[in-house]
C-alpha cells in the first residue's frame, strides 16, 4: 500500500511539474465586443498586408443609419487609398527621375505624374468592402481592399495615352515649324 502511495506520489509530483506555462493573455483590444455583438476583429488592431491587394480601413459617422455609415466609410477609404495611389506614382516618378538622370525631361515627367495621378484616383476598379464591424459607440468600420493591379493598369494606360499626346505634340511643333518654312520660302518665290 506504502508502494502505491509513493508512486502515486510521484506521478503527482511530476504532472505537477510537467504543467504548462499559463497561457499568454488574449490582447485586450480583441476582447471588446461590438454593437451587433461581434467581438473586435484583428484587421482592426493591424490591417492586412498583401502583395497583390492594398487593404485600407474606412470609418462611419455615428448618429447614421448603418447604410448611411457604410456610404460614408467607403468615401472615407476610397479617399485612403487615393492617397495611397498619389504617393506610389509620385515616389515612382521621383525615383525614375533620379535613378535615369533625365534632368532635361523633369517637366515633362511631371506633366505625366500629374496625368497618372488624375487618372488612378478617379479609378476605383475592383476597389470592394471586405468585411465590416461596428464597434461599441455604434460607429461603422469598413475594411476594404483594392488590387495593386488596377493601379498598375492605370500606370500603363496613362504611359499609352502620354506617349499618344507626346507624339502628337511633336508632331503639331513640327507642322508648325514647317508652316513658318512655308512662309519663308513664299517670300523668296515672289
Amino acid at each position: 500500500m506504502k508502494k502505491c502511495l509513493v508512486i502515486l506520489l510521484a506521478l503527482a509530483a511530476l504532472a505537477m511539474g510537467c504543467k504548462s506555462a499559463p497561457e499568454p493573455e488574449a490582447d485586450p483590444r480583441s476582447k471588446i465586443i461590438g454593437a451587433e455583438g461581434v467581438s473586435r476583429p484583428d484587421w482592426m488592431n493591424k490591417t492586412p498586408k498583401s502583395d497583390d491587394t492594398y487593404y485600407v480601413i474606412g470609418d462611419g459617422r455615428p448618429g447614421m443609419s448603418k447604410t448611411a455609415q457604410q456610404g460614408t466609410a467607403r468615401i472615407d477609404a476610397q479617399a485612403k487609398v487615393a492617397q495611397w495611389k498619389a504617393a506610389v506614382v509620385a515616389d515612382t516618378v521621383k525615383n525614375y527621375m533620379e535613378e535615369s538622370g533625365t534632368p532635361g525631361s523633369t517637366q515633362i515627367l511631371m506633366n505625366f505624374q500629374q496625368a497618372t495621378i488624375t487618372r488612378s484616383t478617379a479609378n476605383v476598379a475592383g476597389f470592394d468592402e471586405v468585411e465590416h464591424w461596428i464597434d461599441q459607440e455604434g460607429v461603422y468600420h469598413g475594411l476594404f481592399m483594392y488590387p495593386k493591379t488596377s493601379l498598375k493598369n492605370d500606370f500603363e494606360n496613362s504611359v499609352s495615352e502620354f506617349q499618344r499626346n507626346q507624339a502628337a505634340a511633336f508632331a503639331e511643333f513640327k507642322a508648325q515649324e514647317a508652316y513658318k518654312y512655308l512662309e519663308t520660302q513664299l517670300d523668296t518665290h515672289e
